[in-house]
């Protein structure tokens, strides 16, 4: 086996040409270089060096050697680094979430209560496995989910299995969303005939196994048009410039934005039929005993939760 300082000394006598110069500059003795040499030369069954009048230079076998020691000893320095950084690093936090505007405003509500200089924090939006992965990996703290009523006891045997816990913070319905140019955006109300005609955005979740606890309520076995997409940017998009629609618990709108002001605004209509109740909450591990971000976290989310509840 090779070590690490043997690699870091094989470099140094490559840069140097020279084991007295290499020697010097490291403070070590011309002896332990020497040793280091044939100690590698004998492991690896090749020779590294050849001697000239000047010094030493490597062997064609060597420079190969070298090029692989020297991307072994910068990961090792970024790994030793990275670490040595992070122990500084006063608060570590990070949660998964299905693509729900709601958890992301509790993400950036922390954010602005932070009040530190320096943090490593992370929100990730995803499909329902990727949530339930990530908090069963210790990826994330905490996983931000809506369940239908219907399946609420499936996806708890479900998350028994990887010994996750869900905490219900409120039940909250869905909504249609369109745009306001959409033909039907006049209605107070609408029924699932009424939107049949237009094409249905989904959320593909990616594991058909896991498709029913979706975060919205799901009519793609019953519509003709159906438009499945991985993230909530190209719903948005979709919903906006199209006459499509979407059904779940919130989509978020963002006119005030300078760079959408020109495009057309969503707005929530009321859903008439299959309202389904939706259980709006957080996974995390049984064993597990909050962070301080973590319990703020979930007080924000709470409240935010709150201003949808049925």
């Amino acid at each position: 086996m090779i070590s690490l300082q043997n690699m870091k000394y094989m470099i140094e006598i490559s840069r140097h040409q020279s084991i007295s110069a290499a020697a010097k500059a490291l403070y070590i003795s011309q002896s332990t270089l020497s040793t280091a040499i044939k100690e590698v030369e004998l492991s690896l069954g090749i020779q590294l060096f050849k001697r000239n009048s000047r010094g030493v230079e490597l062997t064609y076998e060597g420079q190969d050697y070298l090029n692989h020691a020297r991307d072994i000893v910068e990961q090792a320095e970024y790994l030793e680094r990275r670490y040595q950084h992070q122990k500084s690093i006063p608060m570590r936090f990070s949660v998964s979430t299905q693509r729900l505007p709601f958890s992301t405003m509790s993400f950036i509500k922390i954010i602005d209560e932070i009040g530190l200089d320096r943090y490593d924090i992370a929100i990730r939006e995803g499909p329902t496995h990727e949530v339930i992965h990530d908090v069963a990996t210790r990826r994330s703290e905490i996983g931000v989910m809506c369940i239908n009523d219907h399946y609420l006891n499936t996806m708890q045997k479900l998350l028994d299995t990887s010994n996750l816990a869900f905490h219900i913070l409120g039940k909250i319905k869905s909504y249609v969303f369109l745009r306001k140019l959409h033909p039907l955006a006049q209605k107070d109300s609408l029924t699932l005939d009424e939107l049949k005609p237009y094409p249905f955005v989904t959320y593909d979740q990616g594991d058909d196994n896991l498709l029913h606890f979706s975060e919205e309520i799901l009519f793609n076995e019953i519509l003709d048009k159906n438009i499945h997409v991985i993230d909530r940017c190209t719903k948005i998009a979709l919903v906006r410039g199209t006459d499509c629609f979407s059904i779940g618990p919130d989509l978020t709108n963002s006119d005030g934005d300078k760079m959408h002001s020109k495009l057309n605004e969503i707005q929530a209509i009321e859903f008439s039929e299959h309202n389904q109740i939706l259980h709006a909450g957080y996974i995390m591990r049984r064993e597990h005993t909050l962070s301080t971000i973590g319990i703020r976290y979930i007080a924000t989310l709470e409240n935010k939760i709150n201003c949808m509840t049925i």
